[in-house]
This record gives C-alpha cells, sequence and structure tokens, in this order.
C-alpha cells in the first residue's frame, strides 16, 4: 500500500500530459521519425526536447563564441574552396597535357606505319 501511495503522490506532483494535435507536411513527418528513430526517443519527445530549445537564451557571451566559431568555419570553406578551384585547375592541365602526349603518340605511331 505504501508503494501505490507514492506512485499517487509521484503522479500528483508532475504535470498531466495533454494530447496536441499537430498537422506536418509529409516530408516533415519522415524527418520527425527520422530523428525520433536516431535518438530512441518517441516523436513526442522530438517536439519536447524543440519546445524546450527555445527556452534557453543565449548570453551575449555565446552570442560572442558562435559569431566567431561561424567566422572560422567560412574562413575554413572559402580556403577549401580555393584549394578545390586550385586542384581542378592543376588536373585540367594535367589531362590536357596527357591528352597531348597521347595525340603525339598516335602520331608517331602513325608516321611509323608508313
Amino acid at each position: 500500500m505504501h508503494m501505490c501511495y507514492r506512485l499517487i503522490m509521484a503522479s500528483a506532483s508532475q504535470a498531466v500530459p495533454t494530447r496536441t494535435v499537430v498537422l506536418l507536411r509529409p516530408a516533415e513527418r519522415k524527418r520527425l521519425e527520422k530523428l525520433a528513430a536516431a535518438e530512441h526517443v518517441s516523436s513526442g519527445e522530438i517536439l519536447r526536447r524543440s519546445l524546450r530549445s527555445y527556452e534557453r537564451p543565449t548570453s551575449s557571451a555565446e552570442d560572442e563564441v558562435i559569431t566567431t566559431l561561424l567566422t572560422q568555419m567560412n574562413t575554413s570553406l572559402d580556403e577549401a574552396l580555393a584549394s578545390i578551384r586550385s586542384a581542378r585547375a592543376a588536373i585540367r592541365e594535367n589531362l590536357d597535357k596527357i591528352d597531348a602526349m597521347q595525340q603525339v603518340h598516335a602520331q608517331e605511331r602513325r608516321a611509323n606505319r608508313t
């Protein structure tokens, strides 16, 4: 009997959940279900977590850190893009050289046949 009393008291101290209907597009529902599966929680828990994320205000220090990180990330992405462009240009040059070498080789084979 003592255990039952504890369960009743615990239930009474917690807010009783209410059912809410949420209209989602099919893609949104699929995304919600994937998130829930990945986290091993219910779709409702994903929605509750999403709501709680709005309740946490960020401090100016957090905003500064985020801004700094975003700036660093953008700089790194710009550098990576420049490296990729440079590599692509080098590859194009090498492919052109290979093509020219193959053409010379083909001409030499034809000249040797005659």
